[in-house]
């Protein structure tokens, strides 16, 4: 049996120093294939940087998260029109859906909003009909928020008085007294280790969020929010469970089991919240002494 070899090109010469066959190989053409594939790589490379910049700066962040992905998926898939415009479309809806997040925030719409409102707000988003951002669409969407910005506001008092448990006699489901009592707060590690949950901040968050807006303040950043300074607070050491830790306008202890006990230390907010609950429970709060 004879081997055989794949050439490159049909030529083939035959070196008698070798005593062999040798295939001719065009030397030139591959190098200059290979410099070309090099150049048109780093040229590809520089305007996916300027792309990038572009995205990070019109959502508002230093960095634009998703566009790996989406690459890889673009050098695997087939090559042709329809394949171009699933790039198009994923690309676009990336880019939309930071986009609305920053605007969402520049405008302060999610600080009106419950962490209810906002999982409501995310699912939309991240969902099949995210609006494709233009002029129309922002103009249009924000119009409705912002006419609707005092229905949002009060939604989200509302959405803090559905979550509070009724167990407790402490808790009185059509208005807020001197103190709540919070649920699901603490998470207990077998007692040796103590931690704030997420959804126990989130509540914490939710509950002195119209006391900010009532009293004509900014809400802070959810880095020094109330929720983050209980988690602080607990991290510290776990002896400051039960112990009294002092907010802007409540303050919480929370314990063991679980709970936290809120009392507030602004009872003419606390009135102005609760003429909000009887506006939508009519008849539910006491007539006024």
């Amino acid at each position: 049996m004879t081997d055989t070899t794949t050439t490159l090109t049909a030529d083939m010469h035959c070196f008698e120093d070798a005593g062999e066959l040798i295939p001719s190989v065009p030397v030139e053409r591959i190098i200059a294939q290979r410099n070309s594939g090099v150049e048109w790589f780093m040229q590809g490379m520089h305007l996916i940087q300027q792309a990038q910049a572009a995205f990070a700066q019109a959502s508002g962040r230093e960095w634009f998260y998703g566009m790996k992905d989406i690459i890889e998926s673009g050098l695997s898939s087939a090559r042709g029109d329809k394949a171009g415009e699933t790039l198009r479309r994923q690309i676009g809806r990336l880019a939309d859906r930071q986009v609305w997040d920053r605007l969402m925030r520049d405008t302060g719409m999610l600080t009106l909003m419950s962490a209810e409102q906002k999982k409501a707000w995310d699912a939309e988003l991240y969902g099949e009909d995210c609006p494709e951002i233009s002029f129309d669409s922002v103009i249009t969407t924000f119009r409705h928020l912002n006419a609707n910005k005092a229905a949002t506001f009060e939604q989200g008092i509302i959405d803090v008085f559905r979550k509070l448990s009724w167990d407790y006699k402490t808790n009185n489901p059509c208005m807020l007294g001197k103190r709540v009592i919070l649920n699901c707060v603490i998470d207990n590690n077998a007692n040796r280790w103590f931690s704030v949950r997420t959804y126990g901040q989130e509540r914490l968050n939710d509950l002195a969020r119209p006391f900010w807006l009532l009293d004509g303040k900014n809400v802070p950043d959810w880095r020094v929010s109330e929720g983050m300074q209980l988690a602080d607070f607990i991290n510290a050491k776990s002896s400051n469970l039960g112990e009294v830790l002092t907010c802007a306008y409540f303050t919480v202890r929370a314990f063991k089991k679980g709970s936290a006990h809120v009392t507030f230390t602004r009872p003419d907010l606390v009135e102005k919240v609760n003429d909000i609950v009887a506006r939508h429970y009519p008849g539910a709060l006491p007539p006024a002494v």
